[in-house]
Formats: structure tokens, C-alpha cells, sequence
């Protein structure tokens, strides 16, 4: 089971796409698959199992709030009497119930042995997703003290007249730093089908700092073309998209 954060949500039409942990692929989902204790939301974090169509598109089968639910043990404990007709029969039941005894022992013991390893797969979760989300911090404060965008060669040049968009599209044209390395520069798949329709891999999304905002935020450039030939902006997560004019 793979866990991530949802980053949009169509309430119309009910679907969305999942970030997901450690992945740079995104994972689409309807709302039928959807168990949810909560409303679903930007930036919940979900637990989800998914599979390819014959699109070979990432859907998911399932998505969850919890890893995984462990039912109880209902088997009964106590084994059913019956008349003790004789010797053999005796010896016979006592070692039916003993062999029955052994089976729900044994069923209980792989049930708590299952619970203990469940319970250490989402501690070790839970871990890679902080250590993930805070290098990814630590990556952002190196890059803002020590990139300013103003490396050897390159200017910053007001394009849009945002600070923060002029900024990434520097780092665009140089190469990085990235705020988030293991986000930005990979592909955009346009699920959505704002942009123009490519092949695979023609599009790539890269992270546009939102001030006061601890997270990545909804804004991103799109390019298209390696080296970028063209460029877009999206300040709501993907529902729109304004073409920038970068040379």
C-alpha cells in the first residue's frame, strides 16, 4: 500500500490525482474508490493501492485514511461438548479439541504477528515522509542562500513582473537549484488537456514559491521542448494555464 497527498480534487466531475511519496508519477482517482473517515480535500494525506490500464495509466483501486484495518478475532475459544459415549471416543474428542486448541492458537499468533509488522510498515512510512519532507526544506533554504539567482552568466530579468515566477524561470534556463529536487524537472503528464496535446515526456513542471506558504503551494511552470521552447504559467494547480513569452 503507497500513501501521498491529494494535489486536486474535481469536486463536479469527482476525480483527482494523488502525489505520491518517493514517486514522480501521479495517481488518478475517482471518487468510488474512495473510503475516507474525512472530506476529501487538497493536501490530505491518503493510503492508496493502484494499477495500470491498458493506457498503462496509474488509477487507483483504492484509497483509504488508514493502511490497512485489522479485523478482530470472532473464532470462539470455546470448543462444543459432546457425550462422553466411551473410552475411545473420549481419547477421540480430547485430541480433537487439543488439534483445534493448536489451530486457533496458531491463528492468533500469525494475527498479532501481522498486526506488529502492519504497525512497523506505518511507523517506517511515516518516517520517510519526514526525512523526505525535510530535506526537501533543507534543499529549498540552501538554494534561496546561496543561488539568488544570479549565477555566473545569468540575470534575472522581470518577464511577469512576480518576483517569484522571474526567479524559476531563471533557474529554468540555468539548470537549477531547485527548491524541491525531487519534484521539479519531472514530467507532466497534462491529464487535464489544457496544453497542447505531445508526446510523453515533451512537457516538465517545476515548483514557483508561494510567499508565507510552508508548502509547495498550486503554482507551476510548465515547459515544453528540451532545451524549453515554450512555457506556461498555472497558478491553480493545473485548471488553468497562462503562456509566458521567455526568450
Amino acid at each position: 500500500m503507497q500513501s501521498g497527498k491529494i494535489k486536486h480534487w474535481n469536486h463536479e466531475k469527482g476525480y483527482g490525482f494523488i502525489d505520491v511519496d518517493n514517486q514522480d508519477e501521479d495517481v488518478f482517482f475517482h471518487i468510488s474508490k474512495v473510503s475516507l473517515a474525512e472530506q476529501i480535500a487538497v493536501g490530505r494525506r491518503v493510503y492508496f493501492t493502484s494499477s495500470r490500464n491498458d493506457k498503462n495509466q496509474l488509477r487507483a483501486t483504492k484509497v483509504t485514511s488508514a493502511v490497512l484495518s485489522i479485523e478482530p478475532d470472532t473464532e470462539p475459544n470455546t470448543p462444543r461438548q459432546m457425550p462422553n459415549n466411551s473410552k475411545r471416543d473420549n481419547h477421540s474428542r480430547l485430541s480433537n479439541r487439543n488439534h483445534q486448541n493448536t489451530r486457533q492458537n496458531s491463528s492468533r499468533n500469525k494475527r498479532s504477528l501481522g498486526s506488529t509488522l502492519f504497525s512497523l510498515i506505518a511507523i517506517i512510512a511515516v518516517a520517510v515522509y519526514f526525512f523526505a519532507d525535510l530535506g526537501s526544506t533543507l534543499s529549498q533554504y540552501t538554494s534561496d542562500n546561496t543561488s539568488q539567482v544570479a549565477t555566473t552568466g545569468t540575470t534575472t530579468t522581470s518577464i511577469t513582473g512576480d518576483a517569484q515566477v522571474d526567479k524559476t524561470i531563471a533557474l529554468i534556463q540555468q539548470g537549477g537549484p531547485y527548491p524541491y529536487p525531487n519534484k521539479d524537472g519531472t514530467t507532466f503528464y497534462n491529464r487535464e488537456g489544457r496544453l497542447p496535446a505531445q508526446s510523453q515526456g515533451y512537457y516538465r513542471e517545476y515548483t514557483v514559491p508561494t510567499p508565507g506558504v510552508s508548502h509547495r503551494g498550486a503554482r507551476r511552470i510548465v515547459t515544453g521542448g528540451r532545451p524549453p521552447t515554450v512555457y506556461y504559467l498555472t497558478v491553480d494547480h493545473y485548471d488553468s494555464f497562462q503562456k509566458l513569452e521567455v526568450h
